[in-house]
């Protein structure tokens, strides 16, 4: 049996262990951010460790692309930072509790998925049709509808009327 300063020292050296994992935490945790350009350098973003947007750089050569090709690029960059973030978050839990610890397992488990290599897609046929011609369509405004004093030819009346 376990006197009562055995248990106490055992106590404090628990709690001085967790406060060191904790310190490490806090210090991982706020070093830990993520970035990532595209290809041509032209988007930049940096995120927190939360994957939260902390800056959003864009080139004048950014610019030069359509809104749906500078949307699709924001977002897939966006996407690679991110994931680096959640990665140093998860490492950091890796070094204070081990690799079988279940707060790693927990945090590993909703890691994003890496993004595909883009030089792979490149290499693929391509089979399809371009989504901005659709998009940027000339639209027809609707045609007005006619004021109830207003006479016309399709008043919805029947022609079949005894006078």
């Amino acid at each position: 049996m376990k006197t009562p300063d055995e248990w106490m020292r055992e106590f404090e050296t628990k709690i001085a262990d967790a406060q060191a994992k904790a310190a490490a935490v806090q210090q991982g945790l706020a070093s830990a951010s993520g970035s990532a350009s595209s290809k041509d350098g032209a988007v930049s973003v940096s995120v927190s460790p939360t994957g939260a947007l902390t800056e959003l750089r864009l080139t004048p050569e950014a610019m030069d692309k359509s809104h749906t090709q500078l949307a699709a690029e924001i977002v897939a960059v966006a996407r690679k930072a991110q994931r680096a973030a959640a990665v140093q978050v998860a490492e950091t839990f890796e070094q204070v509790g081990g690799a079988g610890s279940e707060t790693y397992q927990m945090i590993t488990q909703y890691l994003p998925a890496p993004e595909e290599d883009e030089e792979e897609e490149s290499s693929q046929p391509w089979y399809g049709y371009e989504q901005e011609a659709v998009e940027e369509a000339p639209v027809r405004p609707n045609r007005p509808m006619p004021r109830p004093d207003e006479e016309d030819d399709f008043g919805g009346g029947s022609i079949f009327r005894n006078p």
